[in-house]
């Protein structure tokens, strides 16, 4: 195999290529420009890249590559402190990364892992909670070891039920905070009048009724990670508040005059594009910078199909694990499910595949019974709302709204012409959380 080896550091392109050659033929090249004119002049099978070079760098060698026809796999080198660079190459399409410095056998197993004829996907690599076998969530499982060590703010972007919370977790429990307090917070659900309260704490006789001081959720997660889901439905008066509280390393919590100080990773979801909110005004750009720092985007899984078997047998190893029951998915039944659109990703298929092996007869899935996200399509409003009371056709107006936009709150919100903490509270009274 042809491998084209790039990196302005002499001693650790010396050391990479004695690992490549006794296997492969190897070019190595003192930096960037020489790797672009190797790109040019031959064809590779592998391209290995440093990140850090002088200009052209790594990030250019990996656009050079994945531009030929056909492109061959780039797997990025890079330090520990350097997970945006990492990031962004695999944004622009490397396959994988390596940290420095490279012990031989981790070099081998990446390059295993990257090639057509590589060992299973799956093989001896960390979940992290995250089952699948797509190169979408392989590559998502690779990051979380350099996510999970920085101190950067991360925004997860996903459509509602991908599995942002779970990726979340993840960054927390295998970084060096895992010992100290995850808070999860969905501010949609927060009432707009008591976010300030909620978040940033409240000193004793702040306000009627405010016998005690009171944490915000900052306080709350000191030292630790606090999880800010659907952080688009933060209140906008509010932002400047969070904005300084983040660049500062302090809070002043309602009513006092001194502010405290607070260390707390932030990690923030999204099921839609906050740079959309920014455009239209309802975010400030300010704290949509601070917030992604490093962005990192999870795929519907429409767009993953290949993971759903993967799902599928996750999810009914759980079942069983907590009913001790043993159902197994029948082929037509998993072939059905493989045409499914699911809009509400992970979530609605682990809902489905809960629902049909508690009806399952034999220990055997014959059939997942359609919900209105799936197969049997979505609800109609009714023909007549004649002899209905408002509540009822309230709910069933909400209802297709919150199916058109195919989960997605936000969307939802501004189709009905309220906020997102208005629609989160009619979901609850009005009983529509089963159904999403």
């Amino acid at each position: 195999m042809r491998i084209l080896a790039a990196d302005d550091d002499a001693l650790a392109l010396q050391a990479l290529t004695e690992v490549l050659r006794p296997d492969h033929e190897v070019v190595g090249c003192p930096g960037g420009a020489e790797a672009l004119r190797e790109l040019e002049r031959e064809a590779f099978d592998l391209v290995l890249t440093d990140l850090r070079m002088p200009p052209p760098d790594g990030l250019e060698v990996v656009r050079a590559a994945r531009a030929l026809e056909p492109a061959p796999p780039v797997i990025v080198i890079t330090a520990l402190d350097s997970a945006r660079a990492a990031i962004e190459a695999l944004h622009l399409g490397a396959s994988d990364y390596l940290v420095k410095p490279c012990a031989p056998e981790v070099i081998r197993e990446t390059i295993a892992r990257v090639l057509p004829d590589a060992a299973p996907a799956d093989a001896g690599e960390p979940l992290y909670g995250l089952a699948g076998r797509s190169r979408e969530i392989r590559r998502l499982r690779r990051l979380i070891p350099l996510l999970a060590h920085t101190r950067e703010t991360v925004l997860i972007v996903g459509e509602t039920g991908t599995g942002k919370e779970l990726l979340a977790r993840a960054l927390h429990e295998h970084g060096p905070l895992r010992e100290a307090p995850f808070v999860a917070h969905n501010m949609a659900a927060t009432p707009s009048e008591l976010a300030e309260s909620l978040f940033f704490g409240h000193a004793r006789g702040a306000f009627s009724g405010a016998t005690q001081g009171h944490a915000g959720l900052l306080e709350q997660a000191e030292g630790g990670t606090l999880f800010l889901d659907e952080v688009d439905s933060f209140p906008t008066v509010l932002q400047p508040k969070l904005l300084r509280a983040l660049e500062s390393g302090q809070v002043k919590p309602v009513g006092s005059t001194t502010a405290r100080p607070v260390r707390v990773r932030v990690l923030a979801a999204s099921s839609c594009d906050l740079a959309d909110f920014v455009a239209a005004g309802g975010f400030r750009a300010d704290l949509y910078y601070r917030l992604k720092q490093i962005e990192v985007r999870i795929p519907p899984l429409r767009d993953r199909r290949e993971d759903i078997p993967v799902l599928v047998e996750h999810f009914l190893a759980e079942y069983a694990r907590e009913t001790g029951s043993r159902v197994r998915m029948s082929p037509p039944a998993l072939a059905k499910m493989l045409d499914d659109a699911w809009p509400g990703n992970c979530r609605e298929l682990r809902s489905a595949v809960r629902s049909a092996a508690v009806l399952a007869k034999g220990g055997v899935i014959r059939s997942v019974f359609p919900t209105p996200a799936t197969g049997g399509g979505a609800r109609r409003a009714p023909a007549s709302v004649e002899g209905l009371s408002l509540e009822a056709v309230e709910r069933e107006h909400i209802h297709k709204v919150l199916q058109s936009s195919g989960g997605n709150r936000s969307r939802a919100a501004r189709a009905l012409g309220i906020d997102r903490g208005t629609l989160a509270r009619k979901i609850r009274s009005l009983d529509l959380d089963r159904e999403l």
